[in-house]
């Protein structure tokens, strides 16, 4: 099953007869947009980015084109700048790598209090003072992606098994996805896709004959093959929102 990806242009023969006296003659079809030498796809996030890295990394590597970036960190988040300063890892990952694709996964860790260093304050979760700072980081690390000429995709936070876990990370990807948007970024939804109709964590799918985990037993990550769907999910965003990127990511199928 095809997952993600766009179909290569088909070209008509171009017409032999001339055009009728008066008549313009017809445009013969378009050249198709030549493929990146190059196309650098950076991975930025905690060990959810982690996991989709590592389950693409072996799919991508072997195509001439992209170049799979490692840039992630498991047990981190934007919250902990005294740990981990996710916005200026962002600034110096682009600029040394100089991605056409940036994708960003983060959040996994964030619930717990915002530190704010200049300030010598913590900021509980859903507070408004988490909500403002929060929404600040997320802005400047898009904003290194995009000036460096990256595009830049954000992945919002899946369902969790654990309730509470769960209500947490639905207010967080409100947050991220106002944040991530008004910064230029592409938000990429992946609530439904691991829910099921009822809305509840969904650990596995239903296929035809079977049926198949894609959920790890954490409740949080996923499995390889998880981690394909949902990177399923980034290359239909990319390719509908960055057509000319399209070419150099080429299909990606389900194993």
């Amino acid at each position: 099953m095809v997952l993600a990806g766009l179909a290569g242009a088909l070209g008509w023969p171009a017409a032999t007869h001339a055009a009728p006296q008066g008549e313009a003659p017809e445009a013969g079809p378009a050249e198709p947009a030549p493929l990146p030498e190059r196309l650098n796809l950076l991975f930025l996030g905690d060990s959810l980015a982690q996991g989709l890295f590592l389950s693409l990394n072996p799919v991508l590597r072997r195509r001439p084109t992209p170049r799979v970036i490692n840039g992630t960190l498991h047990a981190t988040g934007v919250t902990r700048t005294d740990e981990h300063d996710w916005t200026a890892v962002t600034r110096d990952l682009v600029a040394l790598h100089q991605p056409q694709l940036a994708v960003f996964w983060v959040g996994a860790n964030d619930f717990r209090p915002l530190v704010v260093r200049e300030e010598r304050a913590r900021y509980r979760f859903g507070t408004a003072g988490y909500a403002e700072h929060y929404t600040r980081r997320v802005t400047e690390m898009v904003h290194h992606a995009t000036q460096s000429g990256a595009r830049a995709v954000w992945l919002g936070l899946p369902n969790m098994r654990e309730a509470q876990f769960a209500g947490a990370a639905r207010q967080l990807n409100t947050i991220q996805q106002a944040a991530a948007e008004a910064a230029g970024a592409i938000w990429v939804d992946t609530w439904e896709a691991t829910s099921d109709a009822e809305g509840r964590f969904l650990p596995a799918v239903p296929m035809p004959a079977t049926t198949r985990v894609f959920r790890a037993e954490d409740g949080v990550h996923f499995t390889g093959w998880g981690y394909l769907r949902i990177g399923a999910l980034l290359f239909d965003a990319a390719a509908e929102h960055f057509p000319d990127l399209a070419p150099g990511l080429g299909r990606l199928t389900e194993a």
